[in-house]
């Protein structure tokens, strides 16, 4: 746990060398004491603001001539338990990404040295809609698609970072189902086990609220593709998580698992899903 006001000091000195590299000032506090007030900058490009509503910091932006855009959404919690300077950096560099892929700017992470100057640098795109434009397929992408919760899903396990973007690059489209299969949903297995509570508060957190704001498409992938296909194969497993949904999820979740593990339910499970016709993927050569 760390205070309020220590943390988000850290945060801002976390994101100086990205947002200096970005032409962007700070406008609110140095030194902001609540975690609800906003932080924000303006610059020659546009604006930014890091609002934290319950535990999720949102990074709004603002290109010149747009209007505002949640570019993308990261965990920033002082008050648990296991929370530290770690973690705060941690959120500091989901930012530092966002800002950097929006604008079109250089990445400084924490501990790191601009390779120019702010005053010299040719990264920053003259036109922010055309960069924009440019760099939309890697952008972080806003409120409650499946990249956006593959960014979260990072942010929890850090050793996976830059994983989302390898995979779009890799096929030119985000694929979730192959992402979240091979990479992430083996970890939240590990995790309901080993009932690892302060990950699978986190874990769910997400999930609760990308079940309730998400498309129907963001809603199979969670209930049906990374919960109840892998559920549905231990009986402990459903009940060592329960308590981390909330009644939407749970109520979305429990008749999928119970389905799967029917007859017919398995035979699609072992059938289909686990062993589907092989797709042709189109690469990016």
């Amino acid at each position: 746990m760390v205070a309020n006001k220590d943390a988000l000091q850290t945060l801002i000195k976390s994101i100086d060398g990205t947002m200096t590299a970005a032409k962007f000032s700070l406008t609110s506090s140095k030194a902001p004491e609540e975690i609800a007030d906003p932080i924000t900058y303006s610059g020659e490009y546009g604006e930014v603001e890091l609002k934290v509503e319950e535990n999720i910091l949102n990074i709004n932006c603002k290109a010149l001539g747009t209007d505002w855009k949640t570019v993308t959404q990261t965990l920033f919690d002082p008050s648990e338990e296991d929370w530290d300077d770690r973690a705060t950096k941690s959120t500091a560099n989901a930012i530092c990404e966002a800002i950097s892929t929006y604008y079109g700017t250089e990445c400084v992470l924490p501990g790191k040295a601009a390779k120019t100057s702010a005053k010299d640098s040719k990264i920053i795109a003259v036109d922010p809609q055309e960069n924009i434009k440019k760099t939309k397929k890697k952008e972080a992408v806003a409120t409650y698609e499946p990249e956006a919760l593959a960014l979260r899903m990072e942010n929890i396990f850090q050793d996976l970072k830059g994983e989302m973007l390898n995979n779009l690059e890799k096929y030119e489209t985000f694929l979730p189902e192959e992402y979240f299969e091979t990479l992430v949903t083996p970890r939240i297995m590990e995790a309901i086990k080993l009932n690892d509570r302060p990950t699978l508060k986190k874990i769910f957190n997400a999930f609760n609220t990308f079940y309730d704001e998400g498309d129907n498409n963001m809603q199979s992938l969670i209930v049906v593709s990374i919960l109840g296909m892998n559920l549905a194969k231990d009986d402990s497993l459903l009940e060592k998580c329960e308590s981390f949904m909330d009644d939407n999820l749970k109520a979305a979740v429990e008749p999928v698992v119970t389905y799967l593990k029917t007859g017919n339910g398995a035979k699609k499970r072992i059938g289909y899903f686990e062993n589907p016709t092989t797709a042709k993927i189109k690469k990016k050569k």
